[in-house]
């Protein structure tokens, strides 16, 4: 049971490390910053995450009110963290929206290559399931214990841009159906 939360603890830093960085791109007032992996990715992720995820959305997957962190992010960043921890935890629940746009359809094939290596987005893979309906292509990652996840993603593909909804929680208590329900939705505004 120990190395099991030791496994998530590990899987929550790797994921906030992966979204703190530097970079000189404009930066959103929420969220954690990333570097885009090329500097023509850069040039072409033009997009605003925060206007495709509202703190509404995440609090419907999170089941609890939701406000957009202070952390400085990017503008493909959006990062809404719990307005109030729960009593015990380990900090306060989060949920982001990572949108990656490339300016062509190779380099959008060689960043969604990128990404479902970086993530294990293969078939067979333990808590790893295709989703159908999403996109072009679209995975869901996470546990599922009594219908709700921790750390947890939704990952898809639609013409040159991708993305991930990510939970960010310890305990299960996230929707993962409403996850995939808002995945549907932001791939419609894509």
């Amino acid at each position: 049971m120990k190395s099991a939360w030791i496994k998530i603890i590990v899987a929550i830093m790797s994921g906030l490390m992966l979204l703190t960085g530097c970079s000189n791109k404009q930066e959103n007032s929420g969220g954690a910053t990333i570097s885009p992996a090329s500097s023509t990715e850069a040039q072409a992720n033009e997009i605003n995450a925060c206007s495709l995820l509202s703190a509404a959305d995440a609090q419907s997957v999170m089941g609890a009110p939701m406000k957009l962190s202070s952390i400085k992010t990017q503008l493909y960043v959006c990062l809404y963290e719990e307005v109030t921890p729960k009593p015990g935890s380990l900090g306060p629940a989060r949920f982001s929206l990572t949108v990656v746009q490339s300016k062509s359809v190779d380099e959008e094939n060689k960043a969604w290559a990128q990404m479902k290596e970086t993530r294990h987005l293969q078939g067979g893979q333990k808590n790893v399931q295709e989703i159908s309906g999403i996109g072009e292509e679209a995975y869901f990652t996470g546990n599922v214990e009594k219908g709700k996840v921790g750390v947890a993603a939704v990952v898809a593909r639609k013409g040159k841009s991708h993305f991930a909804l990510d939970s960010q929680v310890i305990e299960y208590r996230a929707s993962p159906e409403t996850m995939k329900t808002l995945a549907r939705k932001i791939v419609e505004q894509l």
